[in-house]
């Protein structure tokens, strides 16, 4: 790969707004590859577990000359705007890639998680990555299936890879570390309601709504998981049922809601969501 040989200038290596693992694990493997300093923003509490096993302190930096965004597809979801850009990414649409602009090199390929692509990139250019490396890989490949739900033969195969002989336990600490408080998720399942094949209420937090999906969904047989926020409401739902749901929700914009994927913004009121959808 070209780039690797024409970099000569100070990088900063860069996340998207709200630093998930996936991006994080660019920015560390860009690190290793190119040097330079970086820029962690506002990481949720996977990235902080994997910042603190990986021993990853962030060393901000002003002189610098290009910019590496990882895991970004839209200007939206950049946390500062250098003149200089290069993006890694593997949304299944970036929308850097119509720009004329010859500031912004897109490198993309539709995958499961940026970590795919950045591992093919090393592999191909003969790098020989570390094992704290394949360890972030490991993590964000992890969160990007929706903790393997969503994986298929490429993404496992991948995650072999990855593991290089480590037990997925140690990435289990890692995905699950600290996501629980148990006596605030004890009161959340107390309260949880069921309409058919829809589990819904109310939860402490986004942690303890994503661990109830991923632990609880499939074993309570349920289709779609819907959960209330102070920010709104959350409608979780198996592949399949994707596009019915969304279809049934997107009719809620109309009356003034703000939806973004499965997020409703704005409203609260959980009984009119789960009664539109409860034939799911």
């Amino acid at each position: 790969m070209k780039f690797l040989k024409i970099v000569e200038v100070p990088i900063i290596h860069v996340t998207h707004i709200n630093a998930d693992p996936d991006s994080f694990a660019g920015v560390f493997w860009g690190k290793e590859v190119f040097g330079g300093c970086s820029i962690i923003d506002n990481p949720d509490i996977v990235t902080k577990n994997l910042m603190e096993k990986l021993n990853f302190k962030e060393n901000m930096c002003k002189n610098y000359i290009l910019a590496l965004f990882y895991d970004v597809e839209k200007f939206e979801r950049m946390p500062c705007f250098p003149e200089r850009i290069v993006v890694f990414d593997h949304h299944p649409k970036n929308e850097l890639l119509d720009l004329d602009d010859d500031r912004i090199k897109v490198f993309h390929r539709k995958r499961a998680s940026l970590s795919m692509n950045l591992y093919d990139i090393s592999k191909d250019t003969g790098l020989k990555l570390s094992d704290d490396v394949l360890t972030a890989f490991a993590a964000a490949l992890v969160t990007d299936t929706a903790f393997l739900r969503t994986a298929r033969s490429e993404e496992l195969l991948y995650l072999s890879k990855f593991l290089d002989g480590r037990k997925m336990e140690d990435i289990f600490e890692i995905v699950l570390g600290g996501r629980i408080s148990w006596k605030e998720f004890l009161k959340d399942l107390n309260g949880v309601k069921f309409c058919k094949e829809i589990c819904y209420g109310d939860f402490t937090n986004e942690n303890h709504f994503l661990f109830f999906v991923d632990s609880m969904m499939y074993a309570l047989s349920c289709k779609v998981v819907v959960g209330r926020f102070k920010w709104g409401i959350w409608v979780y739902t198996k592949k399949e049922h994707i596009q019915e749901v969304f279809s049934r929700l997107k009719a809620l914009e109309r009356d003034g809601y703000v939806r973004k994927g499965g997020k409703l913004y704005g409203i609260k009121d959980i009984e009119e969501i789960v009664a539109k959808l409860c034939d799911v």
